[in-house]
């Protein structure tokens, strides 16, 4: 179990620092070789789950190799073509990262809790407390450790991204590889760089939308879950904004300051779930990278 935790922490918080290997002073990962890198710090990111702990951002590593045409960067293993000198497009293979929020983990067992505000006393079925204001309407909450097991699963999909000189668009289309929830999302994405002083900024935005069978498996709630029927819930797609800002400054060649924070807003699709208790998902770091 922790060994997969980890596997999926890596795979859902690395893949923002891959832009180390493009910024300024660092060239892009030259053909046939490896880079590799780690970045060590503070950081944490949200658990938008009922009983899900914040999952600590503290070593995070950066691990590319690009041959001539195939590639593996951070988790996903892909072919690429170079349409044109401003147009690129990706076959790739990846971990589904939704997972990542029902792993069982707790982090005060290997470093400094983030979290101290989980009670572990708390009883598995939540309901709003009589002296606070709530509505009548709103649904129970059940703990993600009373429900049965979300399996992990892999996408395959393509990516078509549009290079400028200062920024990116680039669109994902992906499905569900292994059979687990026979869904899909597609992602549009835009990023834009620019240097502020000795600071190389990196701001992106992105809208991201889940199908029907992608997040009721993940979030919907059934007889497998509870006997409860009041708890049952079946859930819908999800559109899901973002937006976040990278920061780095370059110390010397290898060594560089590292500033990160993105966030994630949640619409009711998932918000309405028994099992979730936050409207967003936010992120961030602070810390310093090295590449070997």
């Amino acid at each position: 179990m922790l060994t997969r935790t980890l596997l999926c922490v890596l795979l859902i918080v690395t893949s923002p620092f891959s832009a180390w290997a493009c910024t300024g002073e660092n060239a892009c990962v030259e053909e046939n070789t490896w880079q590799v890198g780690v970045a060590m710090g503070l950081g944490a990111r949200t658990n938008p789950l009922v009983d899900g702990d914040t999952i600590p951002l503290v070593l995070l590593p950066d691990i590319a190799w690009y041959g001539e045409n195939s590639y593996f960067d951070n988790g996903e293993l892909g072919y690429q073509w170079q349409l044109s000198p401003t147009m690129s497009t990706e076959l790739f293979i990846a971990a589904n990262t939704e997972r990542a929020f029902f792993s069982f983990w707790h982090p005060a067992n290997l470093v400094l809790p983030f979290d101290a505000m989980q009670d572990s006393t708390t009883s598995a079925i939540v309901a709003p407390t009589p002296d606070k204001d709530y509505d009548l309407n709103q649904p129970l909450r059940i703990s993600i450790d009373q429900i049965s097991k979300r399996k992990w699963s892999a996408d395959i999909g393509a990516r078509v991204s549009w290079h400028q000189v200062k920024g990116a668009w680039s669109f994902t289309l992906a499905r569900d590889l292994l059979g687990v929830h026979h869904g899909y999302y597609a992602t549009l994405r835009y990023q834009h760089l620019w240097k502020w002083d000795e600071w190389h900024v990196s701001a992106n935005a992105s809208l991201t939308y889940k199908s029907q069978q992608l997040i009721d498996y993940y979030y919907g709630i059934d007889a497998e879950d509870t006997f409860d029927s009041n708890l049952w819930y079946s859930a819908n797609h999800s559109l899901q904004p973002s937006a976040g800002l990278l920061f780095i400054k370059f110390i010397n060649k290898q060594w560089r300051w590292i500033g990160r924070i993105q966030l994630t807003a949640l619409d009711g699709s998932m918000t309405d779930s028994p099992i979730v208790a936050k409207d967003y998902i936010a992120s961030t770091f602070i810390g310093i990278g090295y590449q070997f």
